[in-house]
C-alpha cells in the first residue's frame, strides 16, 4: 500500500523561493549515488541517517548527551564529542537534549502520507504563488517508487512538481519521473567523462543519456556549478555551450561556488578534499557567463 512506502528524507523546506516558481516546499531525499567533491550538503549523500557533531566550543559540558545515550554512542576524544555511529539507533534523544543545537540527526524515514502532511499546510501559498513542490536530495531518482507514490498523490491535489537531479539513474525510473513532473532542474558538472569520473565518482555516460531524456519529456534547465580549477576554463564553456544548443533544454544556470558547507564535512567526521579552494571573484563568474553565451542561443544566466 502507498501509506506503507517509506523513504529516508533529511529536510522538508517551507517556504523555498529559488527551487522553481512561486512559493514551494523542497524535499530532500536523503542518498546520493554521486560524490562530488564539492559538495554542500555532505549528508545527503549516505543513504542512511547520520550524526552531526558541531565542535566543542560554546557547549555547556553538561554530557546529558552522553549520559542519557542507553547505546553508549557518544563519548569525548580530544576535546570534542564523537559518535559511534554502528551503534546508534538514530532515535535523536541527544538532539532534543542538546539546548546549543550541537547534535543533529540527518535523515528521518517518512511515509507518503507524512510527506503530504507537511506539503499540504502551504496548499493555499502554491495556489496563489504559482507555486509547488519541489523534489531534490541527495538524488531523488533514487527513491523511484516513493517519489512516484508521492507524485501520485500530488497530482490528485493538483500541486504541481518539479524535480533537482544528477541525473545518475536507472533509465527507466528517471523517465517515469521526469514524464510525470512540470521541469527538472538537471545538474551538468563536466562533459568530459574521465574528470567527471574523477571529481563525483562516476564517469557522466548515463547523466548525459538521461539529460537527453528528460530534455525530450518535459521543460529541462540545466544548472551547472561553477567550480574554480575543475570546470572553469574555456573547453568546458564550449562543451557545456554545444551540448545546450544541441538539445532542447530550456536553458542554463549558473551556480558559483560557496563554502557553506564546508563546516559540515568536519561534523560529520570527514575532510573536505577541496580545502584549499576559494569562491571566484566576480568578474571570473561574469566571464564564464559570456563564454557560455557564444555557443548556445539558450539563456544563460546565474540562479535566481
Amino acid at each position: 500500500m502507498v501509506n506503507e512506502i517509506t523513504a529516508n528524507i533529511f529536510d522538508i523546506q517551507r517556504f523555498c523561493l529559488f527551487d522553481g516558481d512561486g512559493i514551494r516546499t523542497t524535499v530532500f531525499f536523503k542518498g546520493c549515488p554521486l560524490r562530488c567533491a564539492w559538495c554542500c550538503n555532505p549528508e545527503s549523500q549516505s543513504f542512511t541517517p547520520q550524526l552531526l557533531i558541531k565542535p566543542w566550543d560554546g557547549c555547556a559540558d553538561c554530557r546529558r548527551c552522553i549520559d542519557k545515550c542507553e547505546r553508549g554512542v557518544l563519548s569525548l576524544k580530544d576535546g570534542r564529542i564523537v559518535a559511534d555511529e554502528e551503534k546508534c539507533g538514530h532515535c535523536a534523544e541527544c538532539e532534543s537534549l542538546c539546548a546549543f543545537d550541537k547534535i543533529k540527526v540527518a535523515g528521518k524515514k517518512y511515509t507518503v502520507d507524512d510527506v503530504m502532511e507537511i506539503i499540504l499546510k502551504d496548499k493555499d501559498y502554491y495556489e496563489d504563488s504559482n507555486g509547488g513542490v519541489t523534489l531534490s536530495g541527495g538524488e531523488v531518482t533514487a527513491h523511484a517508487d516513493f517519489v512516484l507514490a508521492l507524485i501520485d498523490r500530488l497530482e490528485k491535489e493538483n500541486i504541481s512538481v518539479m524535480i533537482e537531479t544528477c541525473g545518475y539513474a536507472d533509465k527507466d525510473s528517471f523517465a517515469k519521473i521526469a514524464a510525470r513532473v512540470k521541469r527538472v532542474y538537471f545538474d551538468i558538472k563536466l562533459i568530459d567523462s574521465a574528470q567527471h569520473e574523477k571529481y563525483t565518482g562516476k564517469g557522466n555516460e548515463l547523466i548525459l543519456e538521461n539529460l537527453k531524456q528528460a530534455s525530450a519529456l518535459t521543460e529541462t534547465v540545466v544548472r551547472v556549478p561553477l567550480i574554480p580549477d575543475v570546470n572553469m576554463n574555456a573547453e568546458f564553456y564550449r562543451a557545456l555551450g554545444e551540448l545546450a544548443e544541441a538539445l532542447p533544454v530550456k536553458g542554463v544556470e549558473l551556480l558559483p561556488y560557496h563554502r557553506l558547507g564546508v563546516s559540515k564535512y568536519a561534523e560529520l567526521g570527514k575532510d573536505y578534499t577541496l580545502s584549499d579552494l576559494r569562491p571566484a571573484p566576480r568578474a571570473e563568474n561574469e566571464k564564464a557567463l559570456a563564454e557560455i553565451k557564444k555557443y548556445t542561443s539558450k539563456p544563460v544566466g546565474f540562479r535566481q
